[in-house]
């Protein structure tokens, strides 16, 4: 397994959470969103803490801040954007690329205005798919969206659908064009009714309407949905708590979002 966390930890100094969390997850990639640490002050800690293997992939390391602990995996970038990063990613046999993103924020931007950064968005990694002559994409960050916000789902959006099933066939033809299917299985786990938080995110400002939204996403093209084995909804690190009493993100010791662990297969044919 490939083990993948992504954690946007909201310009605070969680060096010490970040370290619990890669040991309790033995994660094999980690992705800081908001990180004020200085990205070799982190690695140190890692190494010191965790494995000495950790490295900082090939980058212009402005908005993300990701360590590896296997150079197998590569974690190059290979696209810098407005709000992205795009790094390869080696997967077994398999060669992909890692879209990391962090939509625009609810606060400053309504939902045209977001729903337009998704497209654009969807414009953006069909460019560098073609420039790198892959298919298989991983999608992941703090979209600033929920699942079923328009430009998610939308054909010239993210295109991104509820359940494996919807992203059999692949494609989905608009206005001529035909669009790559994403599955997104954060929708699996919005609620009260699912195997730990409601969501990443709770607010209950005239920001956050529905209280729980789940605002970091993971969205899996349709040829490498085989591969994927799961994402959870991580509220610890390790033995350190980072939800409040009520079950929610807590924070005032950690952020006010909580990461998220994306596991793939290794051993999965082309």
């Amino acid at each position: 397994m490939t083990r993948i966390i992504f954690w946007n930890v909201n310009n605070k100094d969680l060096t010490r959470l970040v370290c619990s969390l890669a040991i309790a997850t033995t994660a094999d990639v980690i992705v800081l969103n908001e990180n004020s640490v200085p990205s070799a002050d982190s690695l140190r800690d890692l190494r010191a803490t965790v494995s000495p293997d950790f490295f900082i992939p090939t980058s212009t390391e402005r908005r993300f801040h990701c360590f590896c602990r296997n150079p197998r995996l590569d974690m190059s970038e290979v696209h810098n954007g407005f709000r992205t990063s795009v790094r390869k990613l080696s997967i077994g046999t398999h060669q992909m690329l890692l879209a990391l993103v962090h939509g625009l924020d609810l606060r400053n931007n309504d939902s045209e205005t977001r729903q337009s950064f998704a497209q654009s968005l969807s414009t953006e990694i069909r460019f560098v798919k073609d420039q790198q002559n892959v298919e298989k994409v991983l999608v992941l960050g703090d979209f600033n969206m929920n699942p079923y916000d328009r430009g998610m789902n939308l054909a010239a959006g993210l295109n991104a659908m509820m359940t494996k099933e919807c992203v059999r066939r692949g494609v989905r033809r608009h206005l001529g064009e035909e669009y790559d299917f994403y599955y997104n299985p954060m929708w699996s786990l919005l609620g009260d009714l699912t195997n730990g938080p409601a969501g990443t995110v709770y607010d209950l400002s005239n920001q956050g309407p529905y209280g729980w939204s789940m605002l970091d996403q993971v969205l899996v093209h349709h040829s490498i949905v085989n591969m994927f084995e799961g994402v959870r909804i991580l509220t610890s690190a390790g033995e350190h708590l980072i939800m409040d009493g009520n079950g929610r993100p807590d924070s005032n010791t950690a952020s006010d979002h909580f990461p998220i662990l994306v596991t793939l297969r290794e051993d999965v044919d082309e």
